[in-house]
């Protein structure tokens, strides 16, 4: 690394330096960079967890993140050579984290909001924004399908790279990253590089990852077309707000009413169907919808004119669903689902307002 000096047009070099010397620790310092900036290490991380202990060996890993995809990436850092058993270590810890559910993700994240005193974060809302899905249960579809480890440190040993680029070339996605510290004057500059894998390939690698991501969100042009008229509607024509982003066949609310709970709305053209609910895990939101499925239930659907069912989650047994389900007759042309979907959406979000001020009236008196 250097700097120009422009009086004489001539590069001086920064001197390397050590961490060592420097006084800088790896768990006080290094790990704290990365928990704060974790786009140091070249892409786009949601740290969850640091300095996690809670395997039933007593063993703790330095960070652990969420990638984009919703893959888990063990991060494990050294302070400046790597060391002989690091790559093994991070294989350990990547075994331990694949046995970790949806629901073990979303509480670890919890705690580390907690533990980090990150008040304004709400864990889901959270993963739902940084994974760029509109409901909580296409994030659990996401959360862990796979493991990815990352190593860090000022010297990468060789024989971790031996090992390293062998996982690599068989699959299994590995990161080696330097973090070099140089003394200019008083100031430490950090350099990082990816030493592995190499930039061609791994461009290769994200390219084709993208691909068949991008094949993945194609999505039928009546059903965009339905829910952007819906969208457009709800946002303009009620005081509600629910942005839809094209790439689903369905999307999400706001917040409701005060209450932790939040509309869905979904479309499904092959089968003439599309769906709207109301969801929460949260107790109070629940006790609401449970209350309405005990004694409303009926009325609600003399109201709407469609079946009402209240649906508890597959795999978050917390979360319920208040679903109201309309099927199309086939002849029923675009604008006249929308219009028919609309106005089910008026009627039922005027129940429910009615439904939450009895409650909450009951409730505080």
């Amino acid at each position: 690394m250097y700097t120009l000096n422009l009086e004489n047009n001539q590069l001086e070099e920064i001197p390397e330096t050590t961490f060592f010397e420097n006084d800088l620790k790896e768990r006080q310092h290094i790990e704290e960079w990365i928990r704060k900036n974790p786009e140091v290490l070249g892409e786009d991380l949601l740290i969850i967890g640091h300095e996690y202990d809670q395997f039933e060996v007593n063993e703790r890993l330095d960070l652990l993140a969420l990638d984009k995809e919703g893959t888990l990436v063990i991060i494990e850092v050294k302070r400046d050579t790597t060391g002989s058993n690091v790559d093994f270590q991070a294989l350990k810890y990547a075994s331990y984290c694949a046995r970790l559910s949806p629901q073990d993700i979303l509480d670890l994240y919890s705690e580390y909001t907690r533990k980090h005193a990150l008040r304004q974060v709400d864990p889901e809302n959270e993963l739902m924004e940084f994974l760029e899905v509109e409901s909580e249960e296409e994030v659990r579809t996401m959360l862990n399908t796979n493991q990815r480890i990352i190593i860090v440190g000022k010297e990468i040993d060789k024989r971790i790279l031996s090992v390293c680029t062998w996982l690599y070339e068989n699959n299994i996605d590995i990161k080696c990253i330097t973090l070099k510290p140089y003394k200019l004057e008083n100031q430490i500059i950090i350099d990082t590089n990816q030493i592995l894998p190499p930039d061609k390939l791994e461009d290769y690698y994200v390219n084709r990852k993208a691909a068949v991501k991008e094949r993945k969100v194609n999505i039928d042009n009546k059903v965009s077309a339905f829910l952007q008229e819906v969208s457009g509607f709800i946002n303009t024509q009620t005081n509600y707000t629910a942005h839809y982003g094209g790439k689903r066949d369905y999307f999400l609310g706001r917040q409701f009413l005060n209450l932790p709970w939040k509309f869905v709305f979904a479309y499904k053209a092959k089968n003439d169907t599309a769906v709207m609910f109301i969801e929460s895990e949260r107790p109070q939101a629940v006790e609401l919808m449970k209350e309405i499925a005990g004694s409303q239930i009926g009325v609600l659907r003399e109201t709407l004119g469609y079946e009402v069912e209240l649906i508890r989650g597959v795999k978050n047994k917390d979360l319920y669903k208040l679903v109201v389900r309309i099927i199309f007759d086939e002849d029923q042309s675009l604008e006249e689902r929308i219009r028919i979907y609309t106005g089910t959406f008026v009627k039922y979000k005027q129940f429910l307002e009615r439904a939450a001020q009895e409650y909450i009236l009951t409730n505080h008196t």
